[in-house]
């Protein structure tokens, strides 16, 4: 968008300086302060270049203002739909560490696996984003806002999270060691192992957390966006996902084996 805007600027004050020439060459055509008029120029001639260059100028501004709206409109719907697709993955796991803290089963060490993923995947994107205010109203400031949270503290709160997905399997791991160093061979690790039990429950905090923010931010941007995205509608329905069975033998028994 910054390339826009920048574009925009400078056609328009090159449509400026093409429009001042145009007018005072009709002025001096008027008045006669300077005759131009030989076999190879004159001033009919300076004026149609100029006056006919200044409106293909006014033809380009006005293509470069429509493509900046286009680019402003993607840039909103880019925005919602990143952060409304690392929301939803963060209530996944949210509702997937509240349920084995409630009912103690086998933890996978993969469980955080695709949040830490869709983190790394969704960051780099929002670090990029090229948001530029071309006239400042309530909606723009409300963006522009948005977008500097992300980039001054949110983003790198991502990167944080992404990073202490990796206790858990270490959490695990360690369980697992402890358990047979006490002579057991077959260890079963759940929410009621002590390295495990602390590491999800510090997981949980910050994944609320995070939750919080992200929601804030996605409110806000539906709200100055006229309610486009529809986001309170998007956000009952994702946290009221049902559960899934997805254990081996709930595989079994889906095809029949």
């Amino acid at each position: 968008m910054t390339q826009i805007k920048q574009t925009i600027i400078f056609v328009a004050i090159l449509g400026i300086v093409f429009m001042g020439i145009a007018y005072a060459i009709s002025v001096n055509m008027e008045i006669g302060i300077w005759s131009i008029n030989s076999n190879y120029i004159s001033n009919n001639f300076l004026f149609t270049c100029f006056s006919g260059a200044f409106a293909s100028i006014l033809v380009l501004l006005a293509t470069e203002i429509f493509r900046f709206r286009q680019n402003r409109n993607n840039f909103e719907q880019f925005l919602f739909s990143q952060l409304a697709y690392l929301y939803g993955q963060l209530q996944i796991a949210h509702n997937n560490i509240t349920k084995l803290l409630n009912k103690p089963e086998p933890i996978p060490s993969n469980l955080l696996n695709l949040l830490a993923y869709t983190i790394n995947q969704i960051t780099p994107s929002l670090r990029s984003l090229d948001y530029n205010k071309f006239i400042s109203t309530n909606k723009t400031r409300i963006i522009y806002g948005i977008v500097n949270r992300l980039v001054s503290s949110e983003i790198s709160q991502m990167d944080e999270l992404s990073r202490e997905c990796i206790y858990l399997p270490m959490a695990i791991a360690t369980d697992k060691m402890d358990i047979l160093n006490h002579g057991n061979p077959n260890p079963s690790i759940t929410s009621l192992s002590p390295n495990t039990q602390k590491v999800l429950k510090v997981l949980l905090q910050e994944i609320s957390m995070m939750e919080s923010r992200i929601s804030f931010d996605i409110t806000e941007l539906n709200a100055v966006c006229a309610n486009r995205f529809h986001w309170n509608d998007l956000e009952n329905a994702i946290i009221n996902i049902p559960d899934t069975e997805s254990s081996l033998e709930a595989f079994y028994s889906k095809h029949q084996l």
